[in-house]
């Protein structure tokens, strides 16, 4: 395979990605839902009362993006920030009964994009699909810098995620 290849195989990968996250983007931002809460939205259903802490090394993001993230997810009434009972330093999230709804819709919508972009595909072209792209995914997370750690960390926030929706990594 040459590198010119592999290139433009990334391309598609690239831009196949970014078509598909600005659908989802389009669809849940009616019902201000918007890029990264989804995520944040599986891993409060999965464990609901997370620290902030947890929550950003779980979904790998920095502190002040998440807090950010919060601060709107709560104006929007998503999620609800309450202090630890041991411990009020510590700030617990929960998501409200009004963010375990729009987590419904969001199930639904993120669902019925995926059907619709696998259209057409066989259940064996869908599961050689996912085994290449899992292949690639371990390729670029071993060659990021302290890979073991981030693989392990990564692995263990992206299976939280994915076994909500009944996957496997």
């Amino acid at each position: 395979m040459t590198h010119e290849h592999e290139m433009s195989v990334m391309r598609l990968l690239y831009h196949t990605s970014r078509r598909h996250m600005n659908r989802i983007h389009s669809a849940l931002s009616e019902h201000e839902v918007y890029p990264g809460q989804p995520p944040l939205m599986f891993a409060l259903a999965h464990e609901n009362g997370q620290s902030q802490k947890d929550l950003a090394a779980k979904l790998e993001i920095k502190a002040s993006t998440l807090t950010v993230m919060l601060n709107r997810m709560e104006r929007n009434g998503i999620v609800q920030r309450k202090p630890d009972e041991h411990d009020q330093r510590i700030s617990r999230i929960y998501l409200t009964d009004k963010g375990f709804e729009l987590l419904n819709i969001v199930r639904e919508t993120l669902g019925s994009l995926e059907k619709q972009a696998l259209q057409g595909l066989t259940e064996e072209e869908i599961r050689q699909l996912s085994g290449l792209l899992s292949r690639i995914h371990r390729n670029i997370r071993g060659t990021e810098p302290d890979a073991e750690a981030v693989s392990d960390r990564s692995q263990d926030g992206l299976q939280t995620l994915l076994d909500d929706q009944g996957e496997k990594v």
